[in-house]
């Protein structure tokens, strides 16, 4: 993006604002800032330089730099379900779907490196967020569900091919912004199909990964695991316990 395209972008966000949509403006606003410099660096008094509003603005919507973090992490989670249902399509063998899901994981931070990056800092995500538990359930539910209609899996099997397939995903996805592609012209593609083969590999050999996976106290995006046995349950309509 040129300094011009830059440019452009806040006089944007500052008309936005003064149509009334500061809300809006201010993750649109951090998000770029996220995407140029980091999450760490972020700061909401930057935002308010760019948007050239007041350093109290922000707080009649959000009450501290965290709860702009959880904002910018309910949108990312809106994101990556739309991309991983556009990925997935109409496709209804579980395998592929799982498959699917992973590749979808990876391209999207490669798309939105930003609301990767705040989907899973500290800020947002240590010890739960009650209000990322609605947001995030349909992206815990692309990789569980699938995981628990391959033929055959007890439970406690699915619930660990499930988590061993998000964090391949994670993996290679992390592995884009590292730089570990970064010499091949299609490193996007590269990590995307690297991740497809090797959650096509754990589903191949999960009886051999482990059937109670990180006890005690596994959790999947912050949440006990327990919590999203119970998003399958009320799926399958039945009792699903560790």
């Amino acid at each position: 993006m040129t300094s011009e395209d830059e440019a452009r972008n806040e006089r944007s966000r500052r008309g936005s604002y003064h149509h009334g949509n500061l809300r809006d403006a201010l993750i649109d606003i951090a998000i770029d800032l996220i995407t140029r410099d980091g999450v760490a660096t972020f700061s909401i008094a930057e935002a308010c330089r760019r948007l050239d509003v007041s350093p109290g603005a922000p707080y009649r919507h959000f009450s501290d730099r965290e709860d702009l973090l959880t904002a910018i992490a309910v949108r990312a989670c809106e994101t990556l379900v739309g991309h991983i249902r556009m990925v997935v399509g109409n496709e209804t063998d579980p395998v592929e779907r799982l498959v699917r899901a992973a590749r979808a994981n990876v391209e999207f931070a490669a798309l939105y490196p930003a609301l990767f990056e705040v989907m899973y800092t500290k800020e947002v995500f240590v010890g739960g967020n009650a209000r990322l538990i609605e947001p995030v359930r349909p992206v815990v539910e692309a990789f569980l569900t699938p995981a628990f209609e391959i033929p055959g899996v007890t439970a406690a099997q699915a619930t660990s091919l499930a988590v061993s397939a998000a964090a391949v995903a994670h993996g290679y996805a992390s592995f884009l912004p590292a730089g570990t592609f970064s010499d091949a012209p299609d490193s996007l593609a590269i990590a995307a199909d690297n991740a497809a083969c090797a959650t096509r590999a754990l589903i191949m050999g999960r009886a051999a990964l482990a059937s109670s996976p990180g006890e005690p106290g596994i959790a999947l995006a912050g949440l006990p695991i327990q919590t999203w046995f119970d998003v399958i349950a009320d799926n399958a309509g039945k009792e699903i316990t560790k």
